[in-house]
């Protein structure tokens, strides 16, 4: 058979090709009249929603890993596009982000289960975030509202988690480490101008419930993610990524391409007026001229420049607004402290597993702390905070000794590492100044560039060992 298929004339194939793209192009078009056709009836939501299902599932069948860093980037959008399916009074409605991670989850298990794939160890970051899914569901017992607070669970808890096991598993080598690095880079920028579009025009393309102004004169950005403290720490995680796409690429143009994102990406995280966010962007710098040698040289040579412009412009600065209303505002302070300390005092009163999932308004008269730590102590009492905290310390320390290591380990990195760590630094910043309960898009974000960097890591450790020569061989030299 193979014989004959060669004695095919390359015309004829050239011919049969290009049949086949006419062929493909013609069934695009018919699909997208017919799409296009029903888009302009009654009930287009249904084609919205059918048409958006159907193209994940495609991609998750020809590339589940493009589908996950795909899935990470719009993931925010969905609710915007009508892509979900409602099942009925009562039940929690199908989303797509619920729909795209069971069916990676799936696919993952079923390639394990069938020797294509050998999953990832169980490091102590994975039993630290297992022991807090544990502990945040044992507080849901006690919940005056179990239905709202299982769909909380769902979106706050376990889909970071998910997300996170799912990047350990599939981001094993640099391609897909660069790959996810891209993903990051996209989500800042996309993030960013989704800021600047509501900051310029006044309005969002992407409205969600919520104030609107910080003070009388600052817009406070609500649109997609409901919160600016959303926007901004999710812009502040991934600068660092931007960063070192810019400092380790060799192409000139995709250098300055970088740097021009560089730039949108630190005016979206100013106009948030997010004070945490701007001091995430502070430590991403600071972190990087200590254990970035390759950032430190071409920022120091900019830094006079910068401590010129600031000093010429600095009554400008000082009268701001960003100054003026959100700088030295005090009015937060003030709330947080009474919310801390009515907070503190309940939790002496439930140490143990907490008041329960979603009960906080009932004990101190706030919906919440406005610390995603304290919100745990008192939610979930030492059961849940213990594991919750210490997740982010394994994470740190883990990462740590990986940076120790990486000199003698060949495919380390330690500028990937460091990046992690002004990412986990921004987010844990943040969890101590606003409740990231409500923050599932970054939620996902941090939990994904964690399992991204740290399984990259854990994945070359791993081959290093099964490579390296034995002790016994290495004394003998190698007889």
């Amino acid at each position: 058979m193979e014989n004959r298929l060669e004695e095919i004339p390359k015309s004829a194939w050239k011919a049969l090709k290009a049949a086949g793209t006419l062929m493909l192009s013609l069934l695009a078009l018919a699909l997208g009249g017919f799409l296009g056709k029903r888009l302009m009836e009654p009930g287009a939501e249904n084609v919205i929603t059918y048409s958006g299902f159907l193209f994940f599932i495609v991609l998750l069948l020809a590339n589940p890993v493009l589908l996950f860093l795909l899935w990470i980037v719009v993931a925010p959008f969905f609710g915007f596009f009508h892509l979900h399916i409602s099942l009925g009074r009562g039940i929690p409605d199908l989303s797509l982000s619920r729909l795209i991670l069971a069916m990676l989850v799936a696919l993952v298990l079923a390639q394990a289960a069938t020797g294509r794939r050998r999953l990832v160890a169980v490091t102590r970051v994975d039993i630290f975030v297992l022991l807090t899914l544990i502990g945040v569901a044992i507080s849901i017992t006690a919940s005056f509202n179990k239905p709202a607070s299982m769909a909380w669970y769902f979106e706050s808890f376990l889909m970071p988690a998910v997300t996170y096991w799912l990047a350990r598993n599939y981001v094993t080598d640099e391609r897909r480490m660069i790959h996810a690095q891209r993903a990051l880079v996209a989500v800042g920028l996309v993030i960013a101008l989704v800021v600047l579009q509501e900051q310029f025009m006044g309005y969002s393309w992407f409205p969600t419930v919520g104030s609107t102004y910080y003070g009388k004169h600052l817009r406070r950005v609500t649109g997609l993610l409901g919160n600016p403290a959303f926007h901004a720490v999710t812009i502040a995680m991934t600068l660092p990524f931007a960063w070192r796409a810019m400092l380790e690429n060799r192409r000139l143009a995709l250098r300055r391409l970088m740097l021009l994102v560089l730039g949108v990406m630190y005016t979206g995280l100013f106009l948030t007026y997010n004070r945490t966010g701007w001091l995430g962007g502070v430590l991403g710098i600071l972190i990087f001229l200590l254990f970035y040698p390759r950032f430190r040289r071409p920022f120091l040579k900019l830094s006079p420049l910068l401590a010129l412009l600031i000093s010429l412009n600095w009554w400008r600065i000082a009268s701001s607004y960003a100054f003026t209303e959100r700088l030295v505002a005090v009015n937060p302070i003030t709330y947080r402290v009474e919310a801390y300390q009515l907070s503190w005092q309940t939790f002496l009163r439930h140490m143990a597993i907490g008041v329960g999932f979603g009960n906080l308004a009932q004990y101190i008269g706030m919906e919440a702390p406005h610390n995603s730590f304290l919100w745990m102590l008192v939610t979930a009492g030492l059961s849940g905070f213990i594991p919750y905290l210490g997740t982010f310390l394994m994470m740190g320390l883990d990462s740590l000794l990986l940076y120790v290591r990486a000199p003698r380990w060949p495919g380390m990195r330690r500028d990937l590492l460091v990046a992690f760590w002004v990412a986990l630094l921004s987010y844990m910043a943040q969890c101590f100044a606003v409740d990231m309960l409500y923050g599932i898009y970054p939620n996902i974000v941090f939990f994904f560039i964690a399992g991204s960097v740290l399984g990259y890591h854990e994945a070359v450790a791993e081959t290093y060992r099964a490579h390296a020569p034995s002790p016994v061989l290495q004394a003998s030299g190698g007889v």
